[in-house]
C-alpha cells in the first residue's frame, strides 16, 4: 500500500519520574530524499540520536519536522542563595550609606529582585531512562502520522488508477487502429508512386513499402507501454514506498508515447498518443506526493 508523502501526527503523554508532560507533533512534506529536522527541549537533547533513528525506521522519503514541547517543568528540589553575591551587595550598600550619607533601608523585596541571587537547581536526568518512558509518546505520534499518510495515499492511488485506466484504453484503441493505419499508409504510398512513374518494378515497390510500413509500425511501442502499465499497477498495489520506481516507469511511458505520436504518422494515433501523454503528466503530479 502506497503512502502519501505529506501528513501530520500528534501525541501527548506524561512521565511520572521526573514529572513531565510532552506534546509531540510530526509533519511530513514532499522531498526527494529523507531529511529530518528535530526541535526538542533541553531535557531530551541527549536523546536526539535515538529520536532520529526511530523516525527514520518508519519513513523513507520526505522532509520530516519533529517538534517536541515540554509542557510541565521539573519541580525544583533545591533553592540556594548566592551568598557571595549577597555579601558583596550588602557591603556595597553600607559603603554608599557611609561615604555618601544616603538614607533608606534594604528590605527583603529589594534583595529578592537582585538578578542571580536566588538559584534553582534541578535533579540530573538520566537520558536513557527518560527516553525509555518518552518513546511510547513518540511512537504514537509516528503511528498517527503513518495513518494519515496511508489514508491520503489511498486517495492518491485512486486518482492515479483513473489515469492508468484511460491510458490502457488508449493503447487498446491504438492497437485496433494499427491495421487500418498500415493499410492506408501502403495504399497512399502506392498511389503516389504509381502517379509519378509510368513504369515501375512492382516487386521492388512492394519491398520498399513493406520496409517503410515495418519501420513506422508502432505495435512494439504499444506492447512496451502495456508492459510498463502492468509493472506500474503492480508496484502501486504491492509496494509501500514505490515513488522512485513509479517515476522511472513514467519516464519510460512518456518516451513510448512520444515515439507513438512521431513514428505512426497517422492523425488518429497521434491524437490518442497526446491523450496518453496528458494522463502520464497527471500521474506524474500525483506520484510526487507518494513516498
Amino acid at each position: 500500500m502506497a503512502y502519501s508523502m505529506t501528513g501530520i501526527g500528534r501525541a501527548s503523554g506524561d512521565l511520572k519520574e521526573p514529572p513531565l508532560k510532552f506534546d509531540v507533533e510530526i509533519r511530513s512534506y514532499n522531498h526527494r530524499f529523507l531529511d529530518i529536522s528535530i526541535k526538542l527541549p533541553n531535557c531530551l537533547a541527549p536523546c536526539e540520536t535515538e529520536i532520529r533513528r526511530d523516525v527514520q525506521a518508519r519513513l523513507t522519503r520526505g522532509h520530516i519536522v519533529v517538534v517536541i514541547q515540554q509542557d510541565r517543568e521539573i519541580i525544583p528540589t533545591k533553592i540556594e542563595v548566592d551568598r557571595n553575591l549577597l555579601d558583596a551587595y550588602l557591603k556595597l550598600a553600607e559603603e554608599l550609606r557611609a561615604n555618601y550619607h544616603i538614607g533608606g533601608e534594604i528590605d527583603i523585596n529589594t534583595l529578592l529582585s537582585i538578578p542571580g541571587l536566588i538559584k534553582f537547581s534541578q535533579p540530573q536526568i538520566e537520558s536513557e531512562g527518560i527516553y525509555k518512558d518518552f518513546k511510547p509518546i513518540l511512537e504514537r505520534a509516528i503511528h498517527d502520522l503513518m495513518e494519515m499518510k496511508k489514508k491520503e495515499g489511498k486517495n492518491i492511488v485512486r486518482e492515479i488508477s483513473k489515469s492508468v485506466k484511460i491510458i490502457k484504453e488508449c493503447v487498446h484503441e491504438i492497437e485496433k487502429i494499427i491495421p487500418e493505419r498500415n493499410k492506408y499508409y501502403k495504399e497512399h504510398l502506392l498511389s503516389i508512386v504509381r502517379g509519378a512513374m509510368k513504369e515501375i518494378n512492382e516487386e521492388r515497390l512492394y519491398q520498399e513499402l513493406f520496409y517503410t510500413a515495418e519501420r513506422t509500425d508502432v505495435t512494439e511501442e504499444c506492447k512496451r507501454l502495456s508492459s510498463h502499465l502492468m509493472i506500474f499497477q503492480d508496484s502501486l498495489k504491492t509496494e509501500d514506498h514505490p515513488g522512485r520506481r513509479l517515476n522511472f516507469l513514467l519516464q519510460e511511458m512518456q518516451r513510448e508515447a512520444n515515439t507513438l505520436g512521431v513514428k505512426a504518422n497517422y492523425l488518429e494515433i497521434s491524437k490518442t498518443a497526446v491523450r496518453i501523454k496528458e494522463e502520464v503528466e497527471k500521474i506524474r503530479e500525483q506520484v510526487q506526493n507518494l513516498e
